[in-house]
Formats: structure tokens, C-alpha cells, sequence
């Protein structure tokens, strides 16, 4: 499933040196399904997947009401992070509450949300959004410099009158197991449609970089309907977890990533903030 390749490169974002090894899958999985947040459908529109008609390069056309925006938006996720313009940010301020989590697979993916009724939080520009599911996609959405992560994390938060903030967290293979990810990945190829079929005790805080620098921009949800206003940072230093978890997140789905979008005339900040 894995290529084996060890891809490192330097020069990362303004000067910054940030050096990666990983593994690219190359298997792909093709399913159709919707994406959902927080149990809400994304796209009520027709099935799509991540290859052939069905594929990115076709979601607009299989559903022209439902999924316009994913060829004619003019702000769409993910991007190839280049260039960024350091910015002195507000950190972000994460209160998330350990708990039971509901783990499924909803066809494009495998989803991890909360099921206690203690809410988590991540504030943003004064705006606190609860926090509503993670899911994965592998290789990563988000490019560094043309280069890939295996796995990349999307932490989706969602305010009650519909805006949205999606935290991207890489993950990158390293010596030992993460003992703070093991409850996900070892219930992960067991996931079933049903987020109250398998449960797991989550620490949500500990997934999450010690280090929380982030790159920030204006984009989309990276799945039909690719709506717009989404609130992103993307950390700038990734997880470790073991190559055996990472082939664990393979084994579940790999190639479920949508082609970098264009920027277009968008700024990427980066968080030049020095106390994280």
C-alpha cells in the first residue's frame, strides 16, 4: 500500500526549516457517500468519490445545484502553501473536554465526535466555535512546498448560526506509537455508519502539536458541496505517530484527497506570534 519513499525538503514557510520524512500511499479507495458535520450532511446532492467520473475534477458537473462551487469558487481548500505574509496572531485557545467519542466511517472517510454534552471549544478572532467531529485524508490535502504529509487530520468546528473553523493537523511517522492517538486508530478499520457502534475514550487536547503555530487563510470545505467562509489554520508542525499507525489510516482509506485549488489573490498568514 505504501511506496516507501522518503521524501525530505527544507525551506518552509518564510525561511522557516522544517524537515519531514513520510510515506506516500499509493492504493486509492473509491466509495460514494456525504460527508457529514456534526450529523449534518455536506452536499445532498449525487454521490461522488475521489476517481474517475465521479472524481474531483467532476464534482460540479455530476451535481450542478448542489456542487457549483467546486468549479467556480473563487476561494477554494485545500492549497499548496508556498508563500506567507508573517502576521503577530492571537493564538488560538483550544478548552477541549475529554470524553467518549463516536467513531464511524462514513464512506469517504473515518470521523471521530463527541458524544458527552460538555462542549469543546476553540476560539478564533474573538469567536468561539464548538467543536463538531475530526476526520481524516491521506495523503495530506495541504501541500508544504509541492510535498504531501501521509495523513492530515481536520478538526471541524462549527458555530450554531452556521460559521466555520477547521484546525489541519499533520501527522508524520516516527519511532514510537502516540499513546494519545491509540484509542482512534486501533478501533478505526472496525468503524461502521454508526458513530454509536464504536466508542472510544478520547483526550482531544493531546492529538493536538505542542507547538501551535499556525499558517491561516479564507477557504472552503475540501468536499462537495465546497462551500465557502471556512476559517482555516493549518499547523505548522506535525504529529508524530508510529509507521504502524500510519499504515493503520492507509488500511482505512488512502487517496482521499482533493487536488490542491488555485489561491487566486488570497494572503496565507503565518503566525509569527513567538510564545506558543
Amino acid at each position: 500500500m505504501v511506496d516507501g519513499a522518503n521524501v525530505r525538503f527544507a525551506k518552509y514557510l518564510e525561511g522557516k526549516t522544517l524537515f519531514s520524512k513520510f510515506k506516500i500511499a499509493s492504493a486509492v479507495v473509491v466509495t460514494a457517500g456525504l460527508l457529514t458535520i456534526g450529523g449534518i450532511a455536506n452536499g445532498a446532492g449525487a454521490s461522488w468519490s475521489y476517481t474517475g467520473p465521479t472524481g474531483p475534477s467532476h464534482w460540479a458537473t455530476i451535481d450542478p445545484t448542489n456542487y457549483a462551487l467546486c468549479a467556480d469558487g473563487s476561494a477554494q481548500s485545500p492549497i499548496n502553501i508556498t508563500k506567507t505574509k508573517s502576521v503577530d496572531l492571537t493564538n488560538l485557545l483550544f478548552k477541549y473536554t475529554a470524553g467518549e467519542a463516536g467513531i464511524f466511517n462514513n464512506g469517504h472517510t473515518v470521523e471521530a465526535e463527541p458524544l458527552g454534552t460538555e462542549a469543546s471549544t476553540m476560539t478564533l478572532g474573538g469567536v468561539v466555535y464548538p467543536f463538531v467531529q475530526f476526520h481524516f485524508h491521506a495523503p495530506s490535502e495541504h501541500e508544504i512546498n509541492g510535498m504531501h504529509y501521509p495523513v492530515e487530520v481536520h478538526f471541524v468546528h462549527k458555530t450554531t448560526d452556521g460559521k466555520i473553523a477547521v484546525v489541519g493537523v499533520f501527522l508524520k511517522a516516527g519511532d514510537k506509537a502516540n499513546a494519545a492517538w491509540a484509542p482512534f486508530v486501533d478501533k478505526m478499520t472496525a468503524a461502521t455508519a454508526d458513530p454509536e457502534a464504536t466508542k472510544a475514550e478520547i483526550d482531544w487536547a493531546t492529538l493536538l502539536p505542542s507547538n501551535k503555530q499556525t499558517v491561516r487563510y479564507d477557504g472552503s470545505l475540501t468536499t462537495p458541496g465546497c462551500s465557502e467562509g471556512v476559517k482555516w489554520n493549518v499547523f505548522t508542525h506535525p504529529v508524530v505517530v508510529s509507521q504502524a499507525q500510519i499504515n493503520t489510516f492507509l488500511e482505512s482509506y488512502s487517496g482521499n484527497n482533493r487536488p490542491v485549488q488555485p489561491l487566486h489573490n488570497r494572503v496565507v498568514t503565518f503566525d509569527s506570534t513567538a510564545t506558543k
